[in-house]
C-alpha cells in the first residue's frame, strides 16, 4: 500500500475512535440523555470514500476499533432498555387521582 493510503484509512481510524470516546464519556456522564446525540451521528455518518483496501499495517488497529465499537453497542442497548424502562415506570405514574405523597404535617 502507498503511504497515502495508510494516511487515509489511519484518519479514518481516528475518527471512528474519538466517536467512541466521546459517546462512552457521556454514557458516563448522563446515559439517559444520550440516545438523540447517538442518532443524530448514525443518520449524519457516511462511509469515508476513496479509502480502498484496509492495509495490512492497520489490520490490528482496526479490529480494535470493531471490538471498542460492540463493546460501545452493548453499553449503549443496556442504556436504552433502562432509559425505556424509566420512562415506562414514570408513564404509569401520571394517575394524578392518586395523592402522590402525604403530607403529614400541614
Amino acid at each position: 500500500m502507498t503511504s497515502p493510503d495508510i494516511d487515509a484509512w489511519a484518519r479514518a481510524l481516528d475518527v471512528l475512535e474519538a466517536d467512541l470516546v466521546e459517546t462512552n464519556a457521556m454514557l458516563d456522564v448522563s446515559p439517559d440523555a444520550i440516545a438523540p446525540m447517538v442518532l443524530r451521528r448514525a443518520t449524519a455518518w457516511r462511509v469515508p470514500q476513496g479509502l480502498g483496501p484496509l492495509p495490512a499495517e492497520l489490520s490490528e488497529r482496526a479490529k480494535d476499533v470493531l471490538a471498542a465499537q460492540r463493546a460501545t453497542a452493548a453499553r449503549l442497548a443496556r442504556a436504552l432498555n433502562v432509559t425505556r424502562v424509566r420512562s415506562r415506570v414514570l408513564d404509569e405514574g401520571t394517575d394524578r387521582s392518586k395523592p402522590v405523597y402525604l403530607d403529614a404535617e400541614g
